[in-house]
């Protein structure tokens, strides 16, 4: 056999292995919206003490905001979205206009649909330092393992709860970004560091 070509199918080899090896299963890290399925929340899920939270946050300081589930006489009750923000979190304005210690801001955290594990943050466009991010944490106890919300749960949850991630949606024509997330598996919660606000939802 010509050396060449020998060498040319040999490498040709290897481009096809590598191929066959790859994850072509793996989730795709960017989706249209009507790509997405956001995770719901079942009818019977207790409601909400309010569907919105606000707080100031300032630079130099530590701030936190989060949303409950109300308990049976109204009052908080199961935590269902947690934001954090450290001191060194707070990197610029919407407008690009860089933070400085003592610069403060507004932060809203609403829930967008009271059956959808789905949350808008403004002010939109606010950012977050990549060294010192803000931490969001969603949990989603309410499904009690049925994640596909079809009254069982069964296998087809155990692959949902497999590939469910936050992910993030900067405006509502844009696509949705798989965040890197970690599952807190004792508190059926899910957390992934935010560099900056937009949408965001639990989703697969």
């Amino acid at each position: 056999m010509n050396r060449t070509v020998g060498l040319a199918s040999a490498a040709l080899g290897l481009v096809i292995l590598a191929l066959a090896c790859s994850d072509s299963s793996a989730p795709d890290p960017i989706k249209p919206p009507a790509d997405l399925r956001v995770i719901q929340l079942p009818q019977t899920h207790p409601p909400l003490v309010s569907d919105t939270v606000s707080f100031m946050a300032v630079k130099g300081q530590n701030a936190q905001g989060s949303i409950f589930f109300a308990g049976g006489e109204g009052e908080d009750d199961d935590e269902y979205v947690r934001l954090t923000i450290s001191g060194n979190s707070l990197l610029a304005y919407p407008d690009g206009t860089p933070m400085v210690d003592g610069d403060s801001v507004r932060i809203t955290l609403r829930v967008v649909s009271s059956d959808s594990i789905l949350f808008q943050f403004e002010p939109s466009g606010l950012a977050f330092d990549p060294d010192h991010p803000a931490r969001l944490r969603i949990r989603y106890n309410q499904c009690n393992g049925d994640y596909n919300d079809d009254h069982h749960v069964d296998q087809t949850d155990a692959e949902i709860l497999g590939q469910m991630a936050i992910w993030r949606q900067p405006l509502l024509s844009d696509p949705y970004t798989r965040l890197g997330s970690v599952r807190i598996g004792e508190e059926d919660g899910i957390e992934a560091n935010l560099t900056g606000f937009s949408r965001y939802a639990i989703a697969y």
